[in-house]
């Protein structure tokens, strides 16, 4: 008997050295919860300017992003930049999530006090404001915001009007908007979603530029808007007269319009035709304006025709202006290409440039900025 129970004390002994130390190695395999102490940046955006074609015949103020290295702590996420997450046991993370939605991380890039990671263009910028990283021993959270980007204009239905008419902006991430301007006249949002935004044009306002505000920042657009010094509206305005060669002028048209009651149209009967306005009165000083804009309508079979713009009859500085038929364009030209930056303003010569008769096009809202 004694035997038995010496046997059944030693078997119980090894049971609970053994069972101990199954459970201390249990213990010691169980990884350690993560911690986020803070997230940084990897690099800066260095942000200069520089001169691009907006078109065929116009050029536009554009940026370029260089990257440049740079360490500061932050809670705010551009999207498309890389972070470094920084604290403790991150070493087994299986998951990174900025506002809900999981993204990717390269294993490469995470060591267990820092993870680096991009946060992709597609991650939304409203959600729980968190960014949450899940390791096989937990997860672990901190407050991070990620920026929305910065509003782009890519058209507006008119550059040009009085005080209460309202105009259409079209483009992206108009979330969340904050202003739009007229220079520094704020206008009034009458309709507003994340791609179109309605406004009225305020009192006071000739040529400037039209901008956006949200909280991604401002957007400028290319084309400024209204006139310093304007040609024809719905008429031409006292002084000049409209006349041409192998064509006939109509001035002013009712047949297509692009803002209030009349247009210019210009009937090309012969080829290289042009569509000539003088100026009879007072010559106009160049020295006052930077560029002369106008809008053009194409009429049928005029797609991917040229119409040749021509200032004081220096044909060989005019600019080439491609015309899209059945759509109105707005073209804004600066002087310096157009041959005239100083001097004075005497014509304004629209010569068909493709050898495509008969052709009719229209002409709106011309005049210097």
């Amino acid at each position: 008997m004694k035997t038995i129970i010496s046997y059944s004390i030693v078997l119980c002994c090894l049971l609970g050295i053994t069972g101990g130390f199954v459970s201390c190695q249990k213990n010691n395999d169980v990884a350690p919860a993560p911690t986020i102490s803070r997230v940084r940046t990897v690099s800066k955006d260095s942000v200069y300017t520089y001169q691009t074609p907006y078109n065929l015949d116009s050029m536009t103020t554009a940026t370029r992003t260089v990257p440049v290295a740079f360490d500061s702590t932050t809670t705010l996420g551009k999207p498309g930049t890389m972070y470094a997450i920084l604290g403790q046991n991150l070493s087994g993370t299986t998951a990174i999530y900025f506002n809900d939605v999981s993204v990717y991380f390269n294993p490469a890039l995470v060591r267990d006090d820092v993870i680096l990671v991009t946060i992709p263009t597609t991650t939304p910028y409203s959600g729980s404001n968190k960014l949450r990283v899940v390791t096989t021993g937990g997860s672990a959270e901190f407050g991070f915001s990620i920026q929305q980007p910065a509003p782009v204009i890519t058209a507006v239905d008119q550059l040009a009007g009085i005080a209460g008419d309202v105009i259409t902006l079209t483009g992206t991430t108009f979330d969340n908007v904050m202003s739009v301007t007229f220079g520094t006249a704020v206008a009034e949002i009458t309709d507003k979603s994340p791609t179109q935004l309605k406004v009225k044009v305020p009192t006071g306002v000739t040529s400037t530029t039209l901008a956006v505000t949200t909280p991604g920042g401002r957007s400028a657009y290319a084309i400024p808007f209204g006139f310093k010094y304007v040609l024809f509206d719905d008429a031409l305005i006292p002084g000049w007269t409209a006349a041409g060669y192998n064509g006939k002028p109509t001035v002013p048209s009712k047949a297509v319009v692009k803002r209030g009651t009349a247009s210019m149209q210009y009937d090309y009967t012969g080829g290289y035709g042009g569509f000539q306005n003088f100026l009879g009165g007072t010559p106009i000083n160049l020295a006052n304006y930077t560029g002369i804009k106008l809008s053009i309508y194409g009429g049928t079979g005029s797609d991917g025709k040229i119409i040749k713009m021509v200032l004081n009859g220096n044909y060989d500085a005019g600019k080439q202006l491609v015309l899209k038929a059945g759509v109105w364009q707005t073209f804004a030209v600066p002087l310096s290409t157009l041959g005239v930056t100083t001097g004075t303003l005497t014509e304004v010569t629209f010569q068909e440039f493709s050898g495509n008769v008969p052709e009719t096009v229209y002409f709106d809202d011309l005049g210097l900025y």
